[in-house]
């Protein structure tokens, strides 16, 4: 097997392919040729196949993507539409193909990686560590809390997006994803062709004048055979004030004549069962005598440290921690490694691998990943015994360090 980057001759091969692996995305085959080589997030050289005797036996995209992370912009790759010809499948086909590919984003500097999997066992035996998770509440629009009073405020209003919208759109997501941890920076292209695509609404929230929130939402049937029975989904919601939160849902409240339910797929930090008269959901099952069910935890993208230089010089601040640490990691792929780096209270450099710190911290590269993209804190990585921690103040001095927001990231790749 060899690994190379996609030719513009690979292109029907690659749609094909696509189709095999991929048999109910809703697209055609010229679409799924598009995906590889006209994408809003990536180019043609971006696409890596695994040939065998020449055959293209499978491939995928390494997106080129900058994430925020304490208001720094980081590069990672995103690794995406993963696919192994049904023949040769369980022959390695995929390790080989990510293998190498972690080598040579390692030489390149990258610093991590992120992923959608399709099996989370396969990308932790990769490396890759949980980082992300959505709750999915289903509710009936009568659930929501009663806002009347909000129309009293003429400042505060919700309308549809226009065409004028969208710059503030787009600097609004800009500015509070640099607030938060793993969003991903977006350009207009991608914004119009897949987050305000065919069938998506966007609902903008108001404050004198100002966008302070947004949320965006599409129609689905409930029955198929019944075009009037409709349920709300919302795929992205963001709102910087407690206004803003209370205007959106109030705009959806309003929508309960024509609208039966609404699904809210929200990061698991956004408390939706404190803002509704009802939290449970619409079944009104209950999962174990009178525990009503709520909502579906959902795990998502996963995250890996690839070159550790990079992902510790490249501009991340660490709330501000002074001191030195020494890090071990276990990486069955891209070999163990033991670094020193020293913490400035502006950012880290690293230090001789061999220096004295008086802090050491060991694990394996997916645990270490979940502490560092601050999905997994110092304390429970220690309680759970999921990384050691040497030296007196060592778990105090990570998770000073590397505590963040729960990382989150709305973009499906």
């Amino acid at each position: 097997m060899k690994l190379r980057t996609a030719q513009p001759g690979d292109l029907p091969t690659l749609g094909l392919l696509h189709q095999l692996c991929y048999p109910l995305v809703d697209l055609t085959l010229e679409e799924r040729q598009s995906a590889f080589g006209n994408n809003p997030r990536c180019h043609l050289e971006d696409v890596w196949v695994v040939t065998d005797d020449g055959d293209i036996i499978a491939c995928m995209i390494a997106y080129p993507f900058t994430m925020y992370m304490e208001e720094s912009e980081i590069p990672v790759i995103g690794i995406g539409s993963v696919a192994v010809r049904p023949d040769r499948r369980r022959q390695g086909a995929a390790g080989f193909m990510i293998g190498e590919t972690l080598n040579s984003l390692d030489e390149q500097g990258v610093a991590a990686s992120i992923l959608y999997p399709f099996q989370h066992r396969f990308y932790r035996r990769l490396g890759w560590g949980y980082a992300g998770e959505v709750r999915q509440y289903r509710i009936a629009l009568s659930q929501l809390e009663d806002y009347n009073e909000l129309e009293d405020d003429t400042d505060l209003i919700v309308k549809l997006m226009r065409e004028d919208d969208f710059p503030a759109l787009i600097a609004f997501y800009e500015a509070s994803s640099r607030q938060s941890n793993g969003m991903l920076r977006r350009n207009p292209r991608y914004w119009r062709e897949r987050i305000l695509g065919e069938g998506k609404v966007a609902a903008l929230a108001h404050f004198s004048g100002d966008l302070i929130g947004y949320a965006i939402y599409s129609h689905n049937p409930i029955t198929p055979s019944n075009i009037f029975s409709q349920e709300i989904e919302v795929h992205e919601w963001m709102a910087s004030t407690l206004d803003a939160r209370d205007a959106l849902l109030s705009y959806f409240a309003r929508q309960s004549e024509q609208v039966e339910t609404a699904r809210f797929i929200l990061p698991a930090d956004e408390p939706f069962h404190l803002w509704v008269d009802d939290p449970r959901d619409v079944s009104r099952q209950n999962i174990r005598r009178l525990y009503a069910e709520s909502a579906t935890m959902s795990l998502g993208w996963m995250y890996r440290l690839i070159n550790l230089q990079s992902a510790f010089e490249g501009g991340r601040k660490f709330n501000g921690v002074h001191g030195d640490l020494t890090v071990e990691v276990m990486d069955e792929h891209l070999g163990d490694r033991r670094i020193a780096v020293r913490f400035s209270g502006k950012g880290a450099k690293m230090l001789d691998p061999e220096a004295k710190t008086g802090r050491l911290v060991q694990g394996t590269i997916d645990a270490f990943s979940q502490l560092f993209c601050g999905y997994m804190s110092a304390g429970t990585a220690y309680e759970q015994g999921l990384l050691t921690f040497e030296g007196h103040d060592t778990v105090e001095f990570c998770q000073n360090a590397f505590s963040a927001p729960l990382p989150r990231c709305f973009d499906l790749f």
